[in-house]
């Protein structure tokens, strides 16, 4: 076994190196056992996860969003911020960041060459090969302790209670959870109870739980946790806590009143759709519980800095091209397309839209386009390819989803499997049936939006 450094002359030659630990895994029917072998490789690289406070989010809809604004928040207070994200959308290191910026890749080279020992040695153990995520997490938590950063907002990959990211055992971590619904039901279950059980396992002893109000039966679940680990759970409401909204393609302006916190009027998100404010609301919850924790206030001029300079790929984004209007969201479950269906009526009411759309395989694609379908002027089904994600990820049959429409929908559909012709098509289409037409809405996968950028920028 070498106990060498391995120095990765540039970016590429250390993804390749990655690319080997992809579908790795042999735990994939017993996640404790991959959990425990996470925990091995953190260990060997001197678990500096327990060196650095932690608020680690888990919930099904708005992780990203919310992580993202949380980390902007806590920067705009004074502090590093180290961020853990996935999936990324154009480029690995978008995963891990600093003070909103991805870390540089000399840097990740730097360390991924570091701790080539470190999985040498657990691959040669009873655990075997790390996967590609526990590597990534690990690296990305000895990159934060090496830049100094004063907490990571880390976001949960799959789950939580076995994901590689649920390795730190301070009790002073902040468990914080975004709202609760059906996705990944063959890994986590088929009931809310059983997703939130896997969702609710990032408690450890002692912590303190922040949630968003969630459906009766997850709740219930969260609260039993919280209380089996003598954690305190404090509860987000947002009917209770956001009023006076707003919402506009580009923006949402909102109050917000929280417990014992003066009210704050008139906030400015520059992100569009309700569900943004809720996840806004939701962080800046807790970054208040955080900064409470050291005797700190949340300072107004510091929110609303941080609120109105929030910039998340893929979350209602607007962009042209070809002199189409095109809204770009990775809605990939029915609750995040209600929620960017929701936020599409209420802009445009009475509208409708041409919808560019691909899925993952394994998907609910049944329940997802039955959101899409009121608010539908045309279908475009695609495909994606996209290889970079550090796991497989295969796109659901353009042809096969087009069987799923109700057989009395009158919506014209088109299977078009290549994304620049789909997206060249509804272009055309918008061109063609209105001066003025409607945004064009592309959605369906976070996965999707890689191809549909290098489209869009010209580089294809």
């Amino acid at each position: 076994m070498s106990t060498s450094v391995t120095a990765f002359t540039d970016y590429t030659s250390a993804r390749q190196y990655l690319e080997a630990f992809v579908q790795s895994s042999t735990f994939g029917n017993t996640p404790h056992l991959a959990l425990q072998r996470a925990k091995a490789l953190m260990a060997s690289v001197g678990n500096p996860q327990n060196r650095l406070p932690v608020i680690h989010l888990a919930g099904t809809s708005g992780k990203g969003s919310t992580a993202t604004i949380l980390a902007a928040l806590l920067h705009a207070h004074g502090l590093n911020i180290g961020l853990g994200l996935s999936p990324h959308v154009r480029h690995l290191l978008e995963r891990i960041q600093v003070n909103g910026s991805p870390v540089d890749e000399s840097d990740f080279c730097r360390v991924l060459g570091e701790m080539v020992p470190a999985i040498n040695a657990i691959q040669s153990s009873q655990w075997g090969a790390p996967s590609f995520f526990e590597i990534l997490i690990a690296l990305s938590y000895r990159l934060f302790e090496q830049h100094g950063v004063d907490v990571v907002v880390m976001e949960t990959g799959l789950g939580g209670r076995y994901d590689a990211t649920n390795t730190v055992t301070r009790a002073d971590k902040i468990a914080l959870f975004t709202e609760i619904g059906y996705d990944h039901v063959e890994v986590l279950g088929n009931t809310l109870a059983k997703i939130a059980f896997q969702k609710a396992g990032i408690i450890q002893p002692h912590n303190r739980v922040l949630t968003f109000l969630q459906a009766p039966d997850a709740q219930a679940v969260i609260a039993a946790e919280s209380a089996a680990q003598d954690a305190q759970l404090t509860i987000f409401i947002p009917a209770s806590a956001i009023h006076n909204l707003h919402l506009y393609p580009t923006k949402v302006l909102f109050d917000l009143a929280l417990p014992d916190q003066t009210p704050l009027h008139s906030l400015r998100l520059s992100l569009a759709g309700a569900h943004q404010a809720h996840n806004a609301g939701l962080a800046i919850a807790a970054a208040h519980l955080f900064l409470s924790g050291s005797g700190r206030n949340l300072n107004e001029v510091a929110i609303r800095h941080a609120l109105a300079h929030i910039s998340l790929p893929g979350r209602m984004e607007q962009r042209r091209w070809r002199g189409a209007h095109f809204i770009i969201d990775g809605a990939h479950n029915p609750q995040k397309m209600y929620a960017l269906c929701n936020a599409l009526a209420s802009l445009y009411p009475g509208e409708r839209f041409v919808f560019v759309v691909a899925f993952k395989q394994g998907k609910d694609h049944r329940a997802i386009i039955a959101q899409l379908l009121p608010l539908a002027m045309q279908l475009i089904l695609t495909r994606f390819d996209n290889q970079d994600q550090g796991m497989p990820v295969k796109a659901a049959d353009p042809d096969e989803l087009a069987a799923l429409l109700p057989l009395n929908s009158n919506i014209p559909v088109v299977v078009t499997p290549n994304v620049a012709e789909a997206l060249a098509a509804a272009a055309a289409h918008a061109s063609a049936t209105s001066p003025t037409p409607e945004p064009i809405i592309v959605t369906g996968s976070l996965y999707l939006l890689a191809e549909v950028y290098t489209v869009l920028d010209g580089t294809q």
